[in-house]
């Protein structure tokens, strides 16, 4: 008997619908995975408010999301990897594997990379999907398949701390207190890192951070609180022109930056003299490699507190009022999760 895919497709004029299809049959070596649950990432966010983000743009109707966990229920003839039944998340970005930048363990700069959910390609709001067995990892056993479907953006997080450059117990500063920023948090200091301090401009997300590990919050309204030097490795993640202008001031002397939110305009203006004369590196974050088992096992116990992160459930009937909540309530959002049954 076949089964009913449930698909949800964004156009270009901003709405949300379901689509009833067949469930796709698996190839080669691919796995079909029955969804259980999916977060919803800013990136879908920029897509169904504005219709584009950075050199994506929705000019035809696709499906959005790619922070997924389900279940394999059917092997491809050449799949071999994992059995029937074993629960899984997917690293959305399928590289060609054959590259220069594949062959050197950094998959993510493949130019053929093929990334679920960026338009037109299609995601993971939907029922069944099939993935290449090479993209999926299994779940630890006591980890629920909500957690496990923050696998994607912790892997953003761990990423961005593994690109960092710092000693062991060297403070960091992440600007930015956000889902990226908040996993950043914990995956600085599940790798080493020693004090963190946390800077952002919206009070509960403060709040959020003190209850995740950071070990200080400073309001960025605040004039009270000079923000120069104050860490060892500076992360930013709010994807801001303001904070991005501000790492160069922020990092101490020989420290190092990163770079892991995308600033709206891509232009930014900042004070190269600032990085010259402290002699700081800079460092750029695109996504993630080889941080997906890092991400479960962190997940799994405990490093990262996945279920501080969720605060708000909906199901995938309810998907267009799971958007337009993350839209306008940012504020009271950390992460919403959109869970299939």
């Amino acid at each position: 008997m076949k089964q009913i895919n449930r698909r949800l497709f964004l156009n270009k004029e901003h709405h949300l619908y379901l689509v009833k299809e067949e469930a796709p049959a698996p190839k080669g070596n691919e796995v079909l995975i029955k969804i259980a649950s999916n977060g919803i990432c800013g990136s879908d966010i920029h897509f169904f408010h504005e219709g584009r983000l950075g050199n994506f743009v929705v000019d035809e109707p696709y499906v959005p999301g790619h922070e997924a966990s389900g279940t394999i229920i059917q092997n491809g003839p050449e799949a071999k990897r994992y059995a029937e039944g074993t629960r899984v998340v997917i690293e959305p970005g399928i590289p060609c594997g054959h590259c220069h930048f594949c062959k050197a363990g950094r998959y993510n700069l493949c130019p053929e990379v093929v990334f679920l959910s960026a338009p037109p390609i299609n995601g993971t709001f939907c029922d069944y999907i099939c993935v290449n067995e090479n993209y999926v990892f299994p779940i630890p056993e006591d980890l629920s398949m909500e957690e496990a479907a923050l696998a994607e953006p912790a892997a953003v997080a761990i990423h961005a701390v593994q690109r960092a450059q710092f000693r062991l117990g060297a403070t960091g500063v992440v600007l930015g207190a956000g889902p990226i920023g908040l996993l950043t948090v914990q995956a600085f200091k599940a790798a080493g890192g020693g004090r963190v301090i946390c800077v952002d401009v919206v009070e509960e997300r403060l709040q959020a951070a003190l209850r995740m590990g950071a070990d200080e919050v400073i309001h960025a309204g605040s004039t009270e609180t000079p923000m120069d030097n104050l860490g060892d490795v500076v992360f930013e993640t709010a994807g801001n022109r303001v904070t991005t202008a501000q790492l160069f001031t922020v990092t101490r002397p020989g420290g190092c930056t990163v770079q892991v939110g995308w600033p709206n305009g891509n232009t930014v203006e900042m004070n190269i003299a600032d990085m010259i004369d402290k002699e700081l590196v800079y460092l750029s974050v695109n996504r993630y490699a080889n941080a997906f088992d890092t991400a479960l096992i962190w997940l799994g116990d405990g490093r990262i507190n996945g279920r501080e992160m969720i605060t708000q459930r909906y199901t995938l009937e309810e998907a267009e009022e799971a958007f337009c909540w993350a839209l306008e309530h940012p504020n009271e959002t950390i992460k919403v999760i959109i869970n299939n049954e």
